[in-house]
C-alpha cells in the first residue's frame, strides 16, 4: 500500500476522534460511548450489540460496557426482540438527541473539512471511490476472520 495512504487513513482516524473531543467533554460521556449513541442514531436497522461489533469492529467488551454505562446515565434503553428474547435492541432515549445533535456537528464538520475545495464532480467520484475501497476493506476483514 502505498505509503500517503496509510497515513492519511491514521490521520484521518485520529482527526474525527480529536473532533468529537469537545463533544464528550460537553455531554461527559467516553468515546466508545459517544460512538455507540452516534451509530445508533446514524444506523437505523442496526440497533443490537452485535450490530455495533460487526459494523464499527468495535470490541465486544468495550460495547457491553458503553452499552451499560449509557443505560445507567438514561441514554438507552434495551428492549426484548418480540420473536427471538435472546435478541435485546437497542434504543436512545430523549435524553440522548442532545448529545446526537452535537456528535452530528462534529461528523458534519469533520466530513466538510475532509472534502474542502472539492467541486462537486469530484466529491462525487471520491465517494464512488471511497464505495470501492470499502467494498474492498470489507472482503479483506472476511478473508482475514
Amino acid at each position: 500500500m502505498h505509503r500517503g495512504m496509510l497515513i492519511f487513513l491514521n490521520n484521518a482516524g485520529q482527526l474525527y476522534r480529536r473532533m468529537l473531543v469537545p463533544v464528550q467533554e460537553e455531554t461527559g460521556l467516553t468515546q466508545a460511548e459517544l460512538d455507540i449513541l452516534l451509530f445508533l442514531a446514524n444506523n437505523p436497522g442496526y440497533d443490537t450489540a452485535s450490530d455495533i461489533v460487526s459494523v464499527r469492529r468495535l470490541a465486544k467488551s468495550n460495547v457491553s460496557v458503553g452499552i451499560r454505562k449509557l443505560e445507567q446515565k438514561g441514554l438507552l434503553l434495551r428492549r426484548l426482540d418480540a420473536r427471538d428474547r435472546r435478541i435485546e435492541h437497542l434504543e436512545l432515549t430523549s435524553a440522548a438527541a442532545g448529545a446526537v445533535e452535537l456528535g452530528r456537528k462534529s461528523q458534519e464538520a469533520f466530513g466538510a473539512a475532509l472534502v474542502q475545495g472539492l467541486t462537486f464532480e469530484e466529491r462525487q467520484e471520491l465517494e464512488r471511490l471511497m464505495g470501492q475501497i470499502h467494498q474492498n476493506l470489507e472482503q479483506m476483514w472476511d478473508e482475514t476472520k
